[in-house]
């Protein structure tokens, strides 16, 4: 059976929650305008669910949505309804003296590569881990693009090839090159909206997969991407 593509992800702003696409752009960066912006504070630090020498840890980021208006600038939904934009003076009241919702600089806003990916089947199988009867919700792993699969880990295998997706139609295909597994940190454990805290995640990855589910890739061809797009590996 060839694999689809079921899922199509972006981040407009870091550490936030994101929106679901039927059609995706990706260019030379990664999917169009994901985690381009970010809060960041006075320091430089960007704000996350974690704490490093990049980051700062602020809670509840994950019950903030963001999405790009009509005019191509983000905006940012609080759970109380509220609508914050870049500049807007409510920012730093939520978030802290300083802190300002900047677009990407010289630094990338990525972790450490342009696109990330998921098969089915690995989410599957980690549920199965948990001991849980469904499969883990993809919406804690916060990848871009999510295949229909059959065997667990098989995106493993595609470390240091090129996969092509897309290309039905005479369109031209996205062609990947994946750079290796994503290894997972706190963020997969934290509550967001829809989804409890689940400090189990982490721990059973941790333990059975060395942190990593997932992969990692750059851009060769940067092309769209559609829901129902086969994916195959070279």
């Amino acid at each position: 059976m060839p694999l689809k593509v079921v899922g199509l992800n972006s981040y407009p702003v870091k550490s936030m929650l994101g929106v679901a696409h039927e059609r995706l752009g990706f260019d030379a960066r990664g999917a169009v305008g994901d985690r381009l912006w970010a809060l960041r504070h006075a320091d430089g630090k960007l704000s996350s669910g974690k704490n490093s020498r990049r980051f700062r840890r602020v809670p509840g980021l994950l019950e903030h949505r963001a999405a790009y208006g009509a005019d191509g600038t983000p905006f940012v939904t609080a759970p109380d309804g509220e609508t914050l934009r870049p500049g807007d003076p409510r920012i730093p009241e939520r978030f802290g003296e300083g802190v300002e919702l900047a677009r990407e600089g010289e630094q990338s806003h990525q972790d450490a590569a342009a696109v990330s990916l998921v098969g089915t089947a690995s989410l599957r199988a980690l549920g199965d881990l948990l001991g849980d009867a469904d499969p883990v919700d993809v919406r804690r792993l916060r990848k871009n693009i999510v295949v229909e699969t059959d065997e667990p880990w098989i995106e493993e295998d595609w470390v240091g090839r090129e996969i092509t997706v897309g290309g039905a139609d005479g369109r031209e295909p996205l062609r990947l090159r994946v750079t290796g597994r994503v290894a997972r940190c706190v963020m997969t454990t934290q509550a967001q909206t829809g989804l409890p805290a689940d400090s189990r995640i982490l721990k059973t990855l941790t333990a059975a997969r060395g942190m990593c589910i997932g992969i990692y890739a750059d851009i060769v061809t940067p092309a769209p991407l559609t829901l129902g797009d086969t994916v195959v590996a070279r």
